[in-house]
């Protein structure tokens, strides 16, 4: 059952990191760049004053009067990732965004102990994900702010912790039009605690070690679990399951999808380990283009 103050919570969050602003700073990066757009770092201020980084890359061409739609892309559990430059040439914004130290923001601030799974997981107030997914929504109020972009037409697509990342920022936050949540990380805490595989194992391994804590952990992560979170969910929402991803197992996945009760769609392989999908990479740009344009 999701925590009776599960609602409380976020709002209390987010009230709070709309009450720092984003003090956005940009560079141009043309090593970043490419022939159809341009790249500038990123650097903003996010929830509790931490300081992210990110890059931002738009397309060359002029936007039309309503400016381009845009969509945000977040890291797997490792913290890099390329800027998906098929986007940007497909006449995307795009904001490559490092939460909280994770990949170009560990330059800003890293994890003084333990993972990203285990940081404070017995407190809600402290625990890393807490921070990391107001990040992914302030994310969103720099693209919404760009005079280039069209704040109507914002997109997240992104894989693994990122399509974790993508199901409780639309679950949290109106503003996504459309998203796209590949091998979503991060799901269905109470099955996921018993996965051995990494990076799951941290918790299985940190619940191991700390049996008497094991209550409080499943207790702080309820709040984080999508499988609580996306009823909350308004926008179009595609998912994929890889039927031999044993890092993001299918038995951790499904009941989260079926939790959510907006315009959705699921693609399951049954050939597909924790890997890109050129298939699923077809479907995801064709719900960018029907629900964003471009």
């Amino acid at each position: 059952m999701p925590p009776k103050d599960l609602n409380s919570f976020w709002k209390r969050t987010t009230e709070e990191l709309a009450r720092t602003k984003v003090n956005a700073a940009l560079e141009e990066a043309p090593e970043q760049s490419g022939r159809e757009y341009l790249t500038s770092q990123v650097t903003l201020d996010s929830f509790q004053g931490r300081r992210l980084r990110a890059w931002y890359s738009v397309p060359k061409d002029a936007p039309t009067g309503r400016g381009f739609p845009a969509v945000l892309a977040v890291p797997g559990y490792g913290g890099d990732k390329p800027i998906p430059a098929n986007l940007a040439m497909a006449g995307y914004a795009v904001l490559t965004l490092f939460p909280r130290g994770q990949g170009e923001s560990k330059k800003e601030w890293e994890l003084e102990h333990d993972t990203k799974l285990t940081y404070h997981v017995t407190d809600k107030e402290k625990y890393y994900y807490r921070g990391a997914y107001m990040d992914c929504l302030r994310g969103l109020d720099f693209l919404s702010a760009r005079r280039e972009v069209d704040p109507n037409r914002l997109g997240m697509w992104s894989r693994s912790q990122g399509g974790g990342f993508t199901l409780a920022a639309a679950s949290l936050d109106p503003r996504l039009r459309v998203a796209v949540a590949e091998e979503p990380f991060l799901c269905n805490f109470p099955v996921s605690l018993g996965v051995t595989t990494n990076p799951y194992r941290e918790l299985h391994d940190y619940a191991a070690q700390h049996p008497e804590q094991r209550q409080a952990m499943l207790d702080t992560l309820a709040y984080f679990d999508p499988l609580n979170l996306v009823p909350g969910i308004q926008c179009p929402t595609l998912v994929n399951i890889g039927m031999k991803d044993e890092t993001c197992p299918y038995r951790t996945i499904m009941p989260v999808f079926e939790q959510i009760t907006a315009v959705k769609g699921l693609h399951v392989y049954p050939e597909l380990t924790h890997a890109p999908c050129t298939d699923f990479n077809a479907h995801a740009m064709s719900w960018l283009r029907r629900y964003l344009g471009g």
